[in-house]
């Protein structure tokens, strides 16, 4: 199973490579169905001003968030290839520019949607194989950064089960299950217990949790989402759970409770307790 695929210098995640061919299949299938139309420049046109939008709105917003991080070094703002954007407001400007020139012509919503849905049935089924492809699977280090902005690799095969949740601040199950998680790792002294935050300031999540009262030890950083998505994450909360030999056994996406935590970590101990028999 490859996470990443390299063609020739240039190395992408599997993720990153779908997305690409998403967009090509949308931009084919418009050009396509408005072959014969007299507006299929200007439909073909509106693809690319909605894709240029998304792109410029998702790194403005990118990196007007991580503003902390990224005034250190005004130029790293310019260098897309760190994989800064902010999806979600991307798409919506994107979709946004695109819906508004479609007014023009009434034919074009009705032939975007089409494009889109047979792109969805095409390349969606390679999304989930993807992500379930991601379970099961071991993993020796993970990357990410300290509060100082410092990039650090993290050993998961400690020969201690480990659990890793990824949250943002701004997500109300990230934030109900918190305390839960806080009073996990004060007292399961044999799981590791590593939180990952998502896309957000080191100065915003100390003032979060210093407001909630949380103490969390072993919080870190995936300014990208870039580690996330390498693992399969792609919802908050997600919490990970890997064995002592750093081996993926299982995942949580939502929130958890103190129920289902016991749930996914009794396999955990006992295997452990049997493996130290």
């Amino acid at each position: 199973m490859f996470m990443s695929i390299s063609i020739g210098p240039i190395a992408l995640t599997v993720d990153s490579l779908l997305t690409i061919v998403s967009v090509l299949s949308l931009w084919l299938l418009t050009a396509f169905f408005t072959r014969k139309a007299t507006y299929q420049k200007f439909a073909i046109d509106t693809l690319f001003y909605g894709l240029f939008a998304g792109l410029l709105t998702a790194r403005i917003a990118f990196v007007i968030a991580l503003w902390e991080v990224y005034q250190k070094d005004l130029l790293s703002a310019f260098d897309i290839r760190d994989g800064g954007f902010n999806q979600s407001i991307g798409w919506f400007a994107g979709m946004c520019i695109v819906l508004f020139r479609s007014k023009k012509y009434s034919q074009l919503f009705s032939i975007y949607i089409k494009s889109a849905a047979i792109t969805a049935v095409a390349v969606f089924p390679f999304f989930v194989l993807n992500s379930m492809l991601s379970n099961q699977r071991t993993i020796e280090t993970i990357n990410v950064y300290n509060a100082d902005s410092t990039p650090i690799e993290l050993v998961l095969n400690n020969n201690k089960p480990t659990v890793i949740n990824f949250w943002a601040s701004w997500c109300p199950p990230c934030r109900r299950e918190m305390p839960m998680l806080e009073y996990a790792q004060k007292n399961d002294v044999n799981i590791e217990y590593i939180f990952v935050n998502q896309g957000e300031a080191p100065s915003k999540v100390r003032q979060f949790l210093a407001k909630q009262k949380i103490d969390l030890k072993n919080t870190y950083f995936d300014f990208t989402g870039s580690t996330a998505k390498e693992l399969g994450a792609f919802g908050l909360p997600t919490t990970l759970f890997f064995n002592a030999g750093g081996k993926l056994v299982d995942s949580h996406m939502g929130e958890l409770s103190e129920a289902s935590l016991q749930y996914y970590l009794d396999p955990l101990r006992k295997k452990a307790n049997n493996s130290s028999d």
